[in-house]
């Protein structure tokens, strides 16, 4: 499996975290992912938004 998020992506989920936001599906997806075993459901969480901000960008396409 291929992470399109990068370091910036994983700074700005902490940086909503520390706001207190959550986006209530991707939380509940991790605490899937996690089987409910708290100290790695935000480790999932983490990385489910990483992805979905990643993929919500628009990548302008390079001319050579």
């Amino acid at each position: 499996l291929f992470m399109q998020a990068s370091r910036f992506h994983v700074g700005r989920v902490i940086k909503e975290i520390n706001r207190n936001f959550y986006i209530d599906h991707l939380l509940n997806s991790a605490k899937h992912k996690a089987n409910d075993i708290d100290q790695i459901i935000l480790a999932h969480y983490i990385i489910l938004r990483a992805e979905d901000i990643a993929s919500e960008e628009i990548i302008p396409k390079r001319k050579f």
